[in-house]
């Protein structure tokens, strides 16, 4: 569908959606959502991890309702992003890969298009890592290091240009790399046992005129020498603060979308000293070696396989944490300081997890816990009951319809359900479960996950599909060392289990309409065929 017909169709979805008199004088709340980038769902406090200091989002979900048990819809980036603002899945959305936010065209309104026609002031601050599109309806100001009518969509070149300026390059000490992954080629790092250059660094064997963008950001690990208030999160977090001030007379609907703790793990001081690389805990599945896994079965990924390497990568992740969590109290404080608290639903969720070395793994793009299931929160004083933990499996889609809901406005659909009722006790959960989609293309691997309290079941849209299908006891076994299916000698003691939470999940799939549902239907018939007579 051309971009004309996609504005078409939002147009007709928007008609008439500006607020009444009566609901704009009953003032409906601001909203403020603070989002982070690849934060696994125990990387926080209040999840019991006792070696994270995260004092303001525990404070947050000792205010609010914590989804203790929340998906994301998908486990990459762009189609997560995109699936949260239109609340529909990948496959509806068509943003199935991070590249597809380049051309690709999502036919489904964002709750900030909803809510800014309805009368909203609409600001997005940080990473957006969505289709360009969708970025036009918001009223940010100009800011240092952008160029003319550059959308807000390029983030990362304007903080670059914003670094170029305000940072004088300085020359490298011995061991020391320039970070050129993300942050142009212009601040020092000294790389830990984990990063891929550490034995070259430590050598000097690294030119220091190495060309931009030539390493990965996900094989980046150590120290970066940038002042505390220059880094990513302290912009991003100024940025959101300063949105405030300029909306505190405004209904608003106000984004905080914090790139770390995204890859390239590098922090800086004071948080980078925080915590001690031998003191923390790695993954129990950290030598998994997934002899009967969708993922690489039997592939060893080094060095996240390596528990001393994966410490350093556990304490500089903990560090990024840490400094969010900062500049998220320094949010809240703002809003206590302009009289916003009581009438502002705050909510903060990731858009998926990090492997941190379980499964043997890094990053996410799978299907296991680490990437899938990440923090949710929100809060709204006198609406939602302070400290209330809520364990059923819920979806990140979820947050369109939840937001809309309590703005009054319940006609959009979506793929998701609105969770006011569930939050207030007035109802159950419409689904006893949440769903997961990736790895469209990719014939060997699981392509959809169907997530219940208790059990997972992945697998895929394609009859043909040469992956290996993965239930789990998530009950029995929570690390997910234990695929049932696959090459498990008694796999069809659990035949009836598995085609119990596929029947939940083509029935889901039909009644959201997903062009998925025909190949995930299909798929019992293979298995039938390969079952022992």
């Amino acid at each position: 569908m051309g971009y004309s017909k996609t504005k078409y169709l939002i147009a007709f979805l928007l008609k008439g959606l500006t607020l009444s008199t009566t609901a704009q004088q009953i003032r409906t709340p601001n909203i403020l959502l603070i989002m982070t980038d690849q934060h696994s769902w125990d990387a926080v406090g209040y999840a019991g991890n006792k070696a994270i200091k995260t004092p303001n989002l525990d404070r947050l979900a000792s205010e609010g309702v914590n989804f203790s048990q929340a998906i994301t819809a998908c486990p990459v980036s762009a189609p997560a992003r995109t699936s949260i603002m239109t609340g529909r899945l990948t496959e509806s959305t068509t943003i199935r890969r991070n590249s597809d936010v380049e051309k690709g065209i999502c036919n489904y309104p964002t709750f900030d298009e909803i809510l800014t026609k309805s009368g909203y002031k609409s600001e997005y601050w940080g990473k957006f890592h969505a289709p360009e599109r969708m970025a036009r309806i918001y009223q940010n100001p100009p800011v240092e290091g952008m160029r003319g009518t550059e959308p807000i969509v390029d983030w990362e070149p304007i903080y670059v240009r914003y670094l170029q300026k305000n940072i004088k390059k300085r020359a490298l000490n011995k061991g020391e790399l320039y970070e050129t992954s993300f942050y142009g080629g212009t601040i020092p790092y000294k790389p830990d046992p984990i990063d891929d250059l550490y034995e070259q660094a430590t050598a000097g064997n690294i030119p220091v005129d190495m060309g931009l963008k030539t390493i990965s950001q996900a094989t980046v690990h150590g120290k970066l020498d940038l002042p505390k208030e220059h880094t990513i999160t302290a912009v991003q977090g100024r940025q959101t603060i300063e949105a405030l001030e300029r909306l505190k007379d405004d209904q608003f609907i106000l984004t905080a979308s914090f790139h770390c703790p995204h890859v390239p793990i590098t922090p800086s001081e004071p948080y980078a000293s925080l915590y001690k690389a031998k003191e923390m805990e790695t993954p129990l599945s950290i030598t998994d070696k997934r002899e009967n896994s969708p993922y690489q079965p039997g592939k060893i990924l080094r060095p996240y396989n390596d528990k001393e390497k994966v410490q350093y990568m556990v304490a500089n992740y903990y560090a990024f944490v840490t400094e969010v969590d900062v500049w998220v109290g320094k949010i809240l404080n703002k809003l206590d300081d302009l009289g916003l608290r009581e009438n502002t639903l705050v909510v903060f969720v990731s858009d998926h997890g990090e492997m941190l070395g379980a499964h043997g793994m890094r990053g996410k793009f799978n299907f296991y816990e680490e990437s899938v299931r990440v923090p949710f929160i929100m809060r709204y004083p006198g609406h939602i009951t302070a400290g209330k933990k809520l364990s059923n499996p819920v979806s990140i889609l979820n947050i369109f319809p939840t937001i809309l809901d309590y703005v009054g406005i319940n006609n959009i659909p979506s793929d998701g359900y609105s969770l006011k009722e569930l939050i207030e006790g007035k109802g159950g959960a419409k689904y006893d479960f949440a769903v997961s989609e990736w790895n469209w293309m990719d014939e060997n691997v699981p392509s959809i996950m169907i997530r219940t309290n208790e059990w997972k079941l992945m697998t895929t849209h394609r009859e043909g599909g040469k992956n290996i299908e993965a239930l789990f006891d998530l009950k029995n076994d929570p690390h997910e060392l234990n695929n049932l299916l696959g090459s498990n000698p008694e796999r069809f003691k659990y035949q009836s289990k598995a085609e119990e939470l596929r029947t939940k999940l083509v029935e889901y799939l039909l009644d959201v309409k997903s062009p998925l549902k025909e190949g995930v239907a299909a798929r019992e018939l293979v298995r039938q065929k390969q079952a022992p007579k």
